[in-house]
């Protein structure tokens, strides 16, 4: 899935946003969603904080309702801001691919299609697709396959093996096919026999993890690229890894990889490797009381809120809380 970028580097009276959006993910999203989205862009491209409750304001809806919008546009995983206020943020959060670079992306216009239709692979792979996900396919649907089968130029067959995969993994997102098959261009996974030890190489560890967040499906490309910083590069052992996963879930009811790994950040920096360490750092450990604000009547407004700019206040509520 191609991310889409937020920029703030435009002229304060004009706000920009990608035909990529427009194109694949404007024609399925809930209008509201999409004033939300768009109310983000504006915030950002003026160099304005896109908060909860000044977009609320700003379009006359709850701050429940911005908080929906919000969480969707999260799953959807386009809300990967390249503004200059979360530009260190982001590197933090998300590790940076040195990978070769993805071709572009284009829509397919209505005489596309019907070349479309005199190719047999493509022909072949559209119907194998549709039968999997049981209904015919879109027009964004059919523009993912021809991106995976132009454009990142995967075989036939290591496509059909794709869509496999994800299926059986309960992704039946043509975005999510798409986005698998963008980190296998750029591992050069370009065969069968590669992508099924790519399939089987994550190894007990990495199911561990998914586990403890509560997931019960394989890791996805991005997944990956946090659990391989955490155990290889940052060597942390997996024991710490579950327990930062613990506090995640704990802390914010549901599972985050970037929350996860801003606790890991945490011990990193504190020099933390192992339970006995967290243990005499947390008991030293004074907490900072007023630094977290009261919001208990809006619980995940504040997750968000403390997810994106507040973590060290919460990781001291946290602290304190397990010394009462």
């Amino acid at each position: 899935m191609k991310p889409i970028e937020l920029s703030s580097k435009v002229e304060p009276d004009t706000t920009i946003i990608s035909n990529h959006f427009i194109d694949t993910y404007m024609t399925k999203a809930n209008g509201e969603y999409i004033k939300v989205f768009l109310m983000i862009l504006r915030l950002l491209q003026s160099g304005k904080n896109p908060l909860p409750e000044v977009i609320a304001d700003r379009l006359d809806m709850t701050e429940r309702d911005v908080m929906r919008a919000l969480s969707y546009w999260e799953r959807e995983g386009i809300l990967i801001s390249s503004a200059e206020q979360e530009t260190a943020a982001s590197k933090e959060e998300a590790p940076v691919s040195t990978s070769k670079p993805l071709p572009a992306k284009s829509t397919l216009t209505p005489a596309d299609m019907r070349k479309k239709q005199n190719d047999k692979g493509f022909s072949h792979l559209k119907y194998i697709t549709e039968m999997y996900l049981g209904h015919p396919m879109t027009n964004p649907e059919i523009n993912s396959l021809s991106y995976i089968y132009d454009d990142l130029k995967l075989p036939v067959d290591l496509i059909e093996y794709l869509i496999e995969y994800c299926v059986s993994n309960h992704k039946n997102s043509l975005r999510y096919m798409e986005k698998v098959a963008i980190d296998w261009h750029q591992k050069n996974i370009l065969t069968l026999q590669q992508a099924k030890s790519q399939a089987h190489s994550y190894g007990k560890d990495y199911y561990t993890i998914m586990k403890t967040m509560g997931l019960n499906h394989s890791p996805a490309p991005a997944q990956i690229e946090f659990m391989e910083k955490w155990l290889h590069k940052d060597d942390f052992s997996l024991n710490m890894v579950l327990e930062a996963c613990r506090r995640t879930i704990t802390a914010i009811g549901k599972p985050s990889f970037p929350y996860a790994n801003k606790i890991l950040e945490t011990w990193k920096k504190a020099g933390i490797k192992s339970q006995t360490e967290l243990a005499s750092y947390e008991k030293n450990t004074t907490p900072v009381k007023g630094a977290l604000p009261e919001q208990k009547k809006q619980p995940k407004l504040h997750n968000f809120q403390e997810r994106s700019y507040d973590f060290d206040a919460l990781e001291q509520r946290y602290i304190q809380k397990i010394n009462q």
